[in-house]
């Protein structure tokens, strides 16, 4: 009997150790999604980018009851693939909380942080106030800040900042992008300015990249280790024509090429859809995902060459909307974007990843059934895994996922896939005014995203954030 009771003992033990050809390394995928933010409050805005070693970073901003402003980062903790604790960044009470303008972080190659906001100031002259971009500095980890600056230099009272693009490049200073002042007010659209870090004094002089770009899509920048940087933005061609351009530097961007539209979507559209591109850059050439709701409508992909010129160009979804993109340091290009649809009556939202290698391009879902998932970014972990956040409902989520299993297998049959911007006809033909109040785009029933009765009149909108501006004071606008 002993003789057995050992022998089971030493099986046990067998199958416990840790094999020698190197299994117990074997690292498999969070399975389910983990809360990032708090419970209780309102959380949104994550963004994601990497410390100076190349670990993913993560940051997201909170409000509790009484509308006060947190601003969150944490480490990537890769001894239990997990994020760490969060750090309280400071800022302003006036800071813009919407997700085309989100606060971001950057971390220089040295390991200084930079935190950039916006700030908003009420103004008669602008039912948007007037607005900047600022930003403070951190040497010590986030232990402690510096005070807050502008990154336009010599920024007028009037004169407005917002929607900035922030990354670090291949000298390991830190460069931004984002919408300045137009200097004639009668003329639409807004110019893309370009500033880069110069050690601990903040960010040198700004330089013009595009005089008349589309006046609220976020901006985005990427660079790589050589050198080479890449700005993209939704810009402003003649006749009201909303594609996406992209101004390239091969100098950590000392200088730039003179900016080129790529993407011909052809969309035409007198206002903006708060939806810019996303990109990232590597050995002279250029990736970039986009939304336009032009005759394609929905979300897309190309690759440029060093000149701004595009050599591929790919519908990713006909419903997606809000695309990230990241590139693996295998090359391998990762999307993530979020899709709506319709299950009953009830319409919920999904994030939906694509590895794009070659000409292949592989699909999986990867939140659970029946939530209202938007709004998300993606990170490299290394050759084949990569983290992915977004927010829902007031909550922001975040997941490691084993790229290797981005297989198609999506189910649509299961649901209806609906266009975001898709309002019954009916609803449509109803609406007191064609134009959104807020921003004043107006609307057709490809452009029209939500809608809302108030005192007796039904106001159409063109994007989330309008709608919510406008619930906040609707006694400010007017429905005609």
């Amino acid at each position: 009997m002993k003789r057995i009771i050992n022998f089971y003992l030493l099986l046990i033990l067998l199958y416990a150790m840790p094999s020698c050809t190197g299994s117990h390394q074997k690292d498999e995928s969070i399975a389910s999604p983990v809360a990032l933010s708090h419970a209780g409050s309102k959380a949104s805005c994550v963004f994601m980018t990497t410390d100076e070693k190349g670990a993913p970073v993560v940051s997201w901003v909170e409000a509790d009851s009484m509308d006060h402003k947190q601003f969150y980062f944490a480490y990537w903790d890769a001894g239990t693939r997990r994020f760490t604790a969060p750090n309280l960044i400071p800022i302003a009470n006036n800071a813009s909380i919407h997700e085309e303008g989100m606060p971001k972080i950057a971390i220089k190659g040295d390991g200084s942080i930079i935190a950039i906001y916006e700030t908003s100031i009420p103004s008669p002259k602008s039912k948007w106030g007037i607005s900047d971009v600022r930003y403070i500095q951190s040497f010590d980890k986030g232990k402690s800040w510096t005070d807050a600056r502008s990154v336009s230099q010599n920024k007028t009272a009037e004169a407005s900042c917002s929607f900035a693009g922030l990354c670090r490049l291949g000298d390991g200073e830190i460069g931004a992008c984002w919408l300045d002042t137009d200097p004639d007010p009668k003329e639409k659209g807004r110019p893309v300015m370009f500033a880069k870090t110069a050690a601990k004094e903040g960010f040198e002089k700004p330089v013009l990249i595009e005089p008349r770009a589309c006046q609220c899509c976020r901006t985005a920048i990427a660079s790589d280790k050589n050198g080479h940087v890449s700005i993209a933005y939704r810009d402003l061609l003649p006749g009201s024509v909303r594609d996406i351009s992209v101004s390239l530097s091969s100098n950590d961007g000392k200088t730039f090429q003179r900016p080129a539209p790529f993407s011909n979507d052809h969309w035409v559209i007198d206002g903006c859809p708060h939806n810019g591109p996303s990109i990232a850059t590597r050995n002279n050439k250029t990736y970039v995902a986009w939304f336009s709701g032009g005759m394609k409508s929905g979300v897309h992909y190309a690759e440029l060459d060093n000149s701004g010129k595009m050599l591929v160009k790919k519908d990713i979804s006909a419903n997606g909307r809000f695309i990230q993109l990241c590139l693996l340091p295998n090359g391998t290009r990762i999307t993530a974007y979020n899709k709506n649809y319709k299950d009953r009556d009830s319409i919920f939202s999904k994030i939906v990843l694509n590895k794009i290698d070659g000409n292949t391009i592989l699909e999986k879902e990867i939140t659970p059934p029946h939530v209202f998932a938007t709004y998300p970014v993606v990170q490299p972990l290394n050759d084949n895994h990569v983290i992915v956040a977004w927010s829902d409902r007031g909550r922001v989520y975040y997941q490691e996922l084993n790229t290797d299993t981005i297989l198609d297998n999506t189910n649509e049959s299961a649901v209806q896939t609906i266009s975001p911007e898709k309002i019954p006809p009916s609803v449509f033909a109803a609406l007191s005014s064609k134009t959104d109040p807020v921003c004043g785009m107006p609307l057709t029933s490809r452009t029209i995203s939500d809608t809302t009765l108030f005192r007796g009149k039904i106001a159409g909108f063109c994007n989330k954030h309008c709608k919510e501006q406008f619930l906040k004071e609707p006694d400010r606008y007017s429905i005609h």
